[in-house]
């Protein structure tokens, strides 16, 4: 099998537990340099980019490239292409839960998303894809506010709420996945986490595993906007803040696929900060 965006939070966890359990996979990556530092024995690495995908293609000529795991890139479409025309059929799809909301139709994410699954049914590949809710790792953005905040930190939109995954149940359900591909194939797998939790709850929390004083107020949405202005482009603010509105308005629709496929309870965010923890405590 080949794995795209290998370097990635996904991919490189995917990576992992694939040479653990002994298992021999190609990897992509832009630079070799990166793949070889995990020192990882059962990965070969084919350095290139996904923009070039024609040339990393025809390197496959005596690798096992009849499935192939896809994060969304900006020319997936041509990927795909290249897959179709040197012999891959099978495509694990890492795509997004934000195709199930409501307003997935006015949702970039959701639309850039559904358009690669579009693409993948229309080219006749199997396929299954993967929609995770937001991952808790999506919460390292809050990092420097804790590592710079002394006696507040101001957040907008407290009572907005996320079913988050754990970026490691994501990895674990795709390992199984791609093991077992004929079991799965032609499902969409929705991932949550085991309980919708708001982001007040998820700031006190890392406040309470740092064991600081820190006071976290609410912040009005044009503080907010100024704020990140410094720091990311408007359309990725704005995305944060379409999926605070649809939280507040629409219930989160738990699932129980982790557990189904993995054996056990998925992994809550109270762990994943507890993992995480120093990055957010004090310079």
């Amino acid at each position: 099998m080949i794995i795209t965006g290998a370097t990635g939070k996904i991919g490189a966890k995917v990576s992992k537990i694939l040479d653990s359990e002994n298992l021999t996979f190609t990897a992509l990556s832009r630079s070799k340099e990166k793949l070889i530092a995990l020192n990882l024995p059962h990965m070969k690495i084919i350095e290139g980019t996904i923009e070039d995908s024609e040339n990393w293609m025809r390197q496959l000529k005596n690798v096992d490239q009849e499935l192939l795991f896809l994060v969304r890139v900006n020319d997936s479409l041509e990927v795909l292409k290249s897959a179709k025309k040197h012999g891959i059929k099978k495509i694990v799809f890492l795509s997004s839960a934000s195709i199930n909301h409501n307003n997935s139709v006015d949702s970039q994410n959701a639309i850039d998303h559904k358009i690669i699954e579009d693409n993948i049914k229309e080219m006749g590949f199997e396929y299954v894809f993967i929609r995770p809710e937001a991952f808790m790792g999506n919460a390292l953005y809050w990092s420097n506010l804790f590592k710079y905040s002394k006696n507040e930190i101001k957040w907008p939109q407290l009572k907005a709420k996320y079913a988050s995954v754990h970026e490691s149940d994501v990895a674990e359900v795709i390992v199984e996945v791609v093991k077992s591909f004929s079991t799965f194939e032609g499902q969409i797998l929705t991932l949550t986490g085991a309980n919708v939790i708001t982001q007040k709850y998820m700031l006190g929390e890392i406040i309470r595993q740092t064991a600081s004083n820190i006071q976290l107020h609410e912040q009005s949405l044009s503080e907010f906007e100024t704020y990140m202005s410094k720091y990311m482009e408007q359309k990725y603010v704005s995305l944060r803040e379409e999926d605070w509105q649809y939280s507040l308005h629409n219930k989160l629709e738990l699932t129980n696929t982790i557990s189904n496929i993995l054996d056990r309870e998925p992994l809550t965010y109270r762990e994943w900060v507890s993992e995480n923890l120093t990055t957010f405590e004090g310079v």
